[in-house]
């Protein structure tokens, strides 16, 4: 037998694809191109449809591409007039049937064969501009020659004008509307047909205007046009409105809408722009700035799309195409407008309470009181250094220490600061030198952990400064002091760990038991609900110990925190650790299973820094970020609800290459793909369809018969088999 039933691919699952919906106008956007470097075959982008599966469908002047976050699939054009080939639309009907039309005429994609084929060549020989799917399933077909309607297998053509050459029959645009009319626009004007009885009504207009799309908000509809920028007729009254906004260009290459407020209009000059249909204003505009990484890289758009998910596609004239990555929302950036916002701010101190927030970055201090409308910032020269390393809430008042400009103590009754009050701030680091860390014990004494060593103060006054050269303290710097809950502090140094005794007053560094982590320099200590201690080296894996130090060990390996330094870890409500690390923010249940969240989440940045996070009164979860404070409410915390689209596998190939022979099939989310006998190496390509940096995905998946268990794939969206047998 040369055809074989190889596999059946069954179980394919994302890790990372659980997501949630998000408003579609986010503050900022993130874009990504695809271009000739990425198997974009043609450059003229024109046009773009999202179908139901999850796919992006790309017109282009020669071909059409289909796109699934990762691969692009190529599907050619066949013809020798390449001028022809330009897509000017793509839509779908019922069953997931693709629709293409372009300057030949009407195409559709071969489910079996999965290429390009005309549909009814003798009938539409002319070329289609105008594609709108019916209720009943059908489609409606604007062409160069008139409406053509297609339903129940059947076409039939109707002419809006008798005269088959008059321009009236050149339809550019179709929009169907809740009461039974059919709007369409031809290169002539606009016109309606009642779809009961097949009744044309004309609405003529000046002379001279070059329509090119139509769109509709209710009661009125929006023409665009290649010479006199954006119209409005009102179906109501019956009248035109020329020049109803200046876009700075005339010339509307694409034109939709969210059907509720506002416009999305693509221009041949001046980029793209979202109107507010209610008052006719612009409220969002991306065009070419140069030098500008952000900003989209032409402003000649050729295609416009603002997808259900809020994704923003943009085509352009010879560039490909620009669109904005996809992220959930699941975390937010803190913002407090217009006086402040954390975006691109490395974050290395916070202190929020039910009122206020203090963010200490390396540019400076921020107090926020969004109750009582209360802001302020603190810089050099009001501080002696912008650095701040630490902040404490201690007694009414807020303690902050610095990298190099001390401890300053704020006053959030009058927004003030003052020094530290000790009698000789000159001999003490609290003037020059570094603060790292400001906690109290259960006694209410005051301790810093500074770079000239440990010192605790009560009532305002010292009562102790362990050094290197009085005490058992293993180095003069010393990063942190973290008490348990049997009232012993871990002292982190630079050196390694000491642990003061409340018993005797002293620190001790002999009591460590052989193999104990006591000699690294950790960045801090921290005890779970289970009593457990976690120590977060400087390098290398999470340490974990009883409190006894009977019991220890090293965080397991083969997790996704391999090669990675942990800066912070901390337990939510539900008993699980969230732990951030230079490279991502994972949430841990302290059995084996791990949640990974970075950018397609709402993370500005997988970096973070050491910022001990906060858990506020109504369970949010509070950030320190390399690129902002981020929290993520309660009501969301550790959850990802379902993504929209399953799981599908794309694309297959055969021997590294594509096979007219692999049929793939697809019944109940199982796939077969039939292989002939020598075809024993297959690549697996498959995509969850979210549209974010591919580089972020992570997907489990597993082959029945030849995994033994669920492989994890980290930026990566397809899997090789070699060497396959015969067999199911």
């Amino acid at each position: 037998m040369h055809n074989l039933i190889r596999h059946i691919v069954k179980a394919l699952t994302t890790l990372c694809l659980l997501l949630i919906n998000i408003p579609i106008y986010p503050i900022s956007y993130s874009f990504r191109s695809i271009s000739e470097t990425d198997g974009l075959s043609d450059l003229m982008v024109s046009s773009f449809y999202k179908d139901s599966l999850g796919y992006i469908w790309i017109g282009t002047a020669s071909s059409v591409e289909r796109f699934d976050g990762v691969h692009l699939k190529h599907y050619p054009i066949l013809g020798n007039n390449e001028k022809l080939k330009w897509v000017n639309v793509i839509t779908e009907t019922t069953g997931n049937r693709i629709w293409i039309g372009n300057d030949m005429g009407l195409w559709t994609v071969h489910k079996e064969t999965e290429k390009l084929e005309p549909f009814s060549p003798e009938t539409i020989n002319c070329g289609v501009r105008a594609l709108l799917p019916t209720r009943d399933g059908g489609l409606y077909i604007g062409s160069e020659k008139g409406l053509f309607i297609y339903r129940n297998n059947q076409l039939e053509r109707l002419a809006v004008s008798s005269d088959i050459l008059s321009a009236e029959n050149f339809i550019v645009a179709l929009n169907l509307d809740e009461n039974g009319a059919l709007w369409i626009l031809t290169k002539g004007g606009l016109h309606s047909m009642n779809i009961s009885n097949r009744k044309i009504t004309s609405y003529p207009y000046k002379q001279g205007f070059s329509y090119r799309n139509m769109t509709r908000i209710g009661k009125k509809l929006y023409l665009g046009t290649m010479d006199h920028g954006l119209l409005c007729f009102d179906i109501s009254t019956g009248e035109f409105k020329e020049n109803i906004i200046d876009l700075g260009c005339n010339v509307i290459m694409s034109l939709s809408s969210d059907e509720k407020n506002l416009l999305y209009i693509g221009t041949d000059g001046n980029g793209v722009h979202f109107v507010s249909a209610n008052n006719m204003k612009i409220v969002r505009s991306f065009c070419y700035e140069s030098g500008n990484k952000q900003a989209i890289r032409s402003n000649s758009v050729y295609a416009l799309l603002v997808d259900r998910e809020g994704v923003i596609w943009i085509g352009f004239y010879q560039l490909g195409l620009d669109y904005t990555l996809y992220q959930s929302g699941l975390f937010s950036t803190y913002a407090y407008l217009p006086y402040f916002d954390s975006k691109e701010m490395p974050v290395r101190a916070i202190a929020v309470s039910k009122d206020e927030k203090l963010i200490g970055s390396r540019n400076g201090l921020f107090y926020i009181d969004e109750k009582k409308q209360r802001f302020k910032s603190f810089k050099v020269p009001e501080l002696r250094s912008n650095m701040i390393l630490c902040i404490y809430a201690f007694e009414g008042k807020y303690y902050i220490g610095t990298y190099g400009g001390g401890i300053y103590i704020l006053n959030p009754s009058t927004l003030t600061l003052s020094d530290f009050e000790t009698a000789d701030l000159k001999s003490t680091p609290f003037l020059k030198g570094h603060v790292f860390c400001i906690k109290s014990d259960d006694e209410g004494s005051l301790w810093m952990a500074t770079s000239m060593g440990l010192y605790c103060y009560r009532d305002g006054k010292q009562i102790r400064h362990y050094t290197t050269e009085n005490s058992k303290l293993p180095g003069e710097n010393v990063y942190d002091i973290c008490f348990d809950s049997t009232r012993k502090g871990w002292i982190c140094t630079e050196n390694g760990l000491c642990i003061w005794d409340p018993s005797t007053n002293s620190l001790k560094s002999d009591m460590f038991p052989e193999g104990f982590i006591h000699k690294d320099k950790i960045r801090t200590v921290y005890e779970d609900s289970n009593h457990e201690l976690y120590f977060l080296p400087d390098k290398g894996a999470i340490f974990i110990s009883d409190l006894s130090m009977n019991h220890f060990r090293r965080m397991q390996s083969g997790t996704p925190l391999d090669g990675k330094d942990a800066m912070f870890i901390i337990e939510d409500h539900e008993g699980w650790l969230w732990i951030g690390t230079n490279l991502g923010l994972y949430r841990y249940d302290k059995k084996g299973n791990f949640i990974p969240y970075n950018f397609v989440d709402g993370l500005p940045s997988s970096i973070f820094i050491t910022c001990f996070p906060v858990i506020d009164e109504e369970g949010t979860m509070w950030f320190g970020n390399s690129k902002g404070m981020i929290y993520l409410t309660s009501e969301q915390n550790g959850r990802k609800a379902k993504w929209h689209y399953p799981v599908a596998i794309t694309d297959v190939l055969v021997n590294g290459k594509q096979s007219v022979y692999a049929k793939m099939s697809r019944e109940n989310n199982v796939y077969k793909i039939k292989l002939e006998a020598d075809q024993r190496n297959l690549t697996i390509r498959f995509s969850g369809f979210t549209y974010s940096e591919p580089a972020y995905m992570s997907y489990k998946c597993k082959m029945e018969g030849i995994d033994s268990d669920w492989q994890l794939l980290s930026g990566q969206s397809e899997i090789t088999y070699y060497d396959l047998l015969s067999g199911k």
